[in-house]
């Protein structure tokens, strides 16, 4: 018998935006940071492709993340001065850094919005979220190989090892039982498209 695993997260409303009137507070001008290379301002094709990083982490940048609370806010820019864009209210929802500045990261979740958050509130644990409508779960790490469970929508899953085309994933089923198993790279959010976990 086939187990499912539920979405956790049901809807944008879940993770919870909280209204700000960000159009009448005036936030501090972050616009752009100059980025020299090499001791040359970089062309527009090339200034998309440098990552930014201002005393950050050391860390790879881009990398994903995890959420490590079940409450945390997204801001507008880098520092509490910056008004709230979002709340988020699921912990281990995978996050990916694209810039750092100091403490601060910038991050874009599973939708594509993009916002601040300090270091301290993110992991280095790995999780996945399923992206199709329903995506199997396989015994092996092949098509052929039998279907232990099936994942909802925005399922959240541990992100074990993703060496090339399927990635190794646990979750807990509805009655709270473990799978693992093996599931397509392409059905999940929350690795890179080069990146291989081991």
């Amino acid at each position: 018998m086939k187990k499912k695993i539920n979405s956790i997260i049901q809807n944008k409303a879940r993770i919870g935006l909280v209204v700000c009137l960000s159009w009448a507070l005036p936030a501090p001008a972050l616009t752009s940071l100059a980025i020299t290379v090499w001791g040359m301002a970089p062309t527009q094709a090339h200034a998309q492709d440098v990552k930014l990083t201002v005393r950050g982490s050391g860390l790879k940048v881009p990398r994903f993340v995890t959420l490590k609370f079940n409450e945390t806010n997204l801001r507008a820019g880098p520092g509490r001065e910056y008004p709230v864009l979002w709340q988020y209210q699921t912990a281990g929802l995978p996050l990916q850094v694209n810039a750092e500045f100091g403490v601060w990261r910038k991050v874009v979740d599973h939708d594509g919005v993009t916002g601040w958050m300090r270091g301290s509130v993110l992991t280095l644990k790995r999780k996945a979220l399923v992206q199709s409508s329903m995506a199997n779960i396989h015994q092996d790490d092949n098509a052929t190989s039998p279907v232990i469970a099936m994942a909802e929508r925005n399922a959240l899953m541990e992100l074990q090892s993703c060496p090339k085309a399927w990635c190794r994933v646990a979750a807990k089923d509805m009655r709270g039982d473990a799978v693992r198993g093996w599931i397509k790279r392409s059905a999940i959010w929350g690795i890179l498209n080069d990146e291989s976990l081991d």
